[in-house]
């Protein structure tokens, strides 16, 4: 008998093409990719507003403190107390907290005052 030999035939595949892939798709992966550089701009683009709220409250709370309370300086008569000045600048006021603004507009210590010693004391409104 003679011998055959068999060769092994290659095998060919169909092309398969699935439903779901187009030939022009992007990969999913393809969202925005910042370097280092563009993540500080976009952090400090992120916080921009709220330095610029913090300065304008800063400013705000500024101005408030200079305004503060309108004075004139008074010299005390001979024979006036801190209280006789309070009632005096501010009638309508609580005598003691006009005392307590006094004594700290002139750094006072005490409530003794000195005739004709000059006194910073707030206006009344």
């Amino acid at each position: 008998m003679a011998q055959v030999t068999a060769a092994a035939l290659p095998v060919q595949r169909a092309a398969v093409r699935s439903i779901n892939s187009a030939p022009s798709a992007k990969p999913a992966n393809s969202g925005l990719k910042l370097t280092v550089r563009g993540r500080r701009v976009v952090a400090l683009l992120a916080l921009l507003p709220i330095v610029i709220a913090f300065f304008f409250v800063g400013t705000r709370a500024v101005q408030a403190d200079q305004s503060g309370p309108t004075t004139e300086v008074i010299k005390v008569e001979a024979g006036q107390s801190l209280w006789d000045v309070a009632v005096a600048v501010a009638p309508s006021e609580d005598p003691r907290s006009t005392i307590w603004t006094i004594k700290e507009l002139n750094d006072l210590t005490t409530s003794e005052v000195l005739a004709g010693q000059a006194l910073v004391v707030p206006l009344s409104n």
